[in-house]
């Protein structure tokens, strides 16, 4: 797929999202993508970059994870 065609789908993409949060966080992923790598890390402090890599390593154990919706019923009262 050459890139004009490309940019064209993506716009395309874009045009069809109606929701306001949605389309929110796929700028947000896209700005970060566009930074240098590793900058968004870099700008962590140590403990957040610790507590990212605690909750990697606590992933890999499937006894420490929720289902989806564990978390929603958990969190519905800040929705």
């Amino acid at each position: 797929m050459e890139l004009a065609e490309l940019k064209s789908q993506f716009h395309q993409l874009i045009d069809q999202i109606n929701d306001r949060s949605m389309m929110e966080q796929f700028f947000d992923a896209m700005s970060q993508s566009l930074h240098a790598d590793g900058a968004l890390w870099s700008s962590l402090s140590q403990d957040q970059q610790e507590g990212i890599i605690n909750a990697y390593e606590e992933s890999k154990d499937a006894g420490d994870l929720i289902s989806l919706n564990e978390l929603k019923a958990k969190y519905a009262k800040w929705s």
